[in-house]
């Protein structure tokens, strides 16, 4: 009897999970073995304190006895681990740049896991919400720009967005808090820091975080 298009596909076809999750597992037990054997690695990541990065690696090196090393940009963290001033760099897999540590001929990827980050939201001074139907200046980190589109509530939604851009959810932050944007992306740890009010939040993300080191 002539196989069908259909038997044919559905052919046995090998399984995936096994195999990776058996590699994430190698990837992962070598940089902690590693990290035990050099008390005080150190990994560089995006400050300053209170943004999602510095939060997961102060995660890790409670754990691990790393030293963390704070950077005002992903471009500075870069240069720290090229230039060998660090040992390793932590960075989020939602960071636009990420393929520059990917591809980067002495770099490796080391290791990666799954960490959520605090509360997210767009976030104004405590004096007030901007009013009237006037354009909006918004400080925010480039990727979490689409927040403000998820989250802005009716009173928000339509009115015309001019962009700040900032380093980080805390640059945002301190930006509005300065009086140079009207409200920010920021989350959680730059609302408090600030002195800040929430106009609307959301539950953190859980993203992929990813380990460079060098080769």
């Amino acid at each position: 009897m002539a196989t069908t298009p259909d038997t044919a596909a559905a052919e046995p076809v090998p399984a995936l999970p096994g195999p990776l999750a058996g590699a994430y597992g190698r990837r992962w037990r070598a940089v902690v073995d590693q990290w035990a054997s050099h008390p005080g690695t150190a990994v560089a990541t995006l400050g300053p304190p209170g943004t999602s990065s510095h939060l997961t690696a102060a995660f890790l090196a409670e754990r691990h006895a790393l030293r963390i090393e704070l950077c005002d940009t992903f471009d500075a963290v870069l240069g720290a681990l090229v230039d060998r001033r660090v040992d390793q760099a932590l960075v989020p897999s939602a960071y636009q740049g990420a393929t520059r540590f990917h591809w980067h001929r002495d770099l490796r990827l080391d290791a990666y896991f799954a960490q959520a980050t605090p509360e997210y939201g767009i976030a104004a001074r405590a004096d007030g919400t901007p009013d009237g139907a006037d354009e909006v200046t918004v400080a925010a980190l480039w990727e979490v720009r689409r927040i403000f589109g998820d989250l802005a509530p009716p009173t928000l939604a339509d009115r015309p967005v001019r962009w700040v851009d900032a380093d980080s959810t805390q640059h945002a932050a301190e930006l509005l808090a300065a009086g140079d944007a009207d409200l920010a992306v920021t989350n959680a740890p730059g609302v408090r820091r600030h002195a800040l009010r929430w106009v609307v939040r959301r539950p953190g993300a859980e993203i992929v975080w990813l380990l460079f080191g060098h080769r």
